[in-house]
C-alpha cells in the first residue's frame, strides 16, 4: 500500500465567486487530493474519476469561452488540452505497470492549479459574470492572523 504523504486541500484563494466553477474546482482538489493520496490498488479508479471530472470540468469551461466569445480562451483551452495529453500519457504508465508516473502528475497538478486559477480562470470567471450580472464578482476572503 503506497500513498504519497503530500496532500492538496481547497483554499479559499481558489475561489472566484462563480459558484459553479468554485464548486468545479473544489472537485478538482478532491480528484487531485485522492490521487496523491490512495493506495495503490485503487489509483486505476481515482485515475479514472480524475479523468472523467477532467474531461467535464474542463469541457465546460471550453464551451464557455466559446459560446460567449472570450477573448482569451485560445491559450486557456490550450492549457486544459496539455493537461488531458498528460493524461493520456498517464493513463498507458499506470497500465504497464508504474504508479510514480500518476503520483509525480498529480503533484504537477497540485503546482499548475494554483496559477490557472488565478491567472486563467479569474479572468473567464470575471468575463462570465460580467455578462450575467454586468458587473465583476466579488469574493469575500476571512484572513487569519496567526500570533508570531
Amino acid at each position: 500500500m503506497n500513498t504519497s504523504e503530500q496532500s492538496f486541500v481547497w483554499d479559499d484563494d481558489y475561489a472566484l465567486g462563480h459558484l459553479s466553477m468554485d464548486d468545479t474546482h473544489r472537485e478538482f482538489v478532491e480528484c487531485v487530493d485522492t490521487l496523491l493520496t490512495t493506495a495503490d490498488d485503487n489509483l486505476a479508479a481515482a485515475l479514472e474519476a480524475f479523468a472523467e471530472h477532467a474531461r467535464r470540468h474542463f469541457g465546460e469551461e471550453d464551451d464557455d469561452m466559446r459560446n460567449t466569445g472570450y477573448g482569451s480562451a485560445g491559450c486557456h483551452i490550450d492549457e486544459h488540452a496539455a493537461v488531458l495529453k498528460s493524461l493520456d500519457e498517464v493513463r498507458s504508465a499506470l497500465t504497464e505497470g508504474r504508479p510514480q508516473v500518476v503520483r509525480s502528475f498529480a503533484r504537477a497538478l497540485v503546482d499548475w492549479f494554483p496559477e490557472h486559477v488565478r491567472v486563467m480562470d479569474q479572468g473567464l470567471a470575471r468575463w462570465l459574470i460580467q455578462r450575467q450580472l454586468g458587473a465583476a464578482p466579488v469574493v469575500i476572503r476571512r484572513r487569519l492572523h496567526h500570533a508570531a
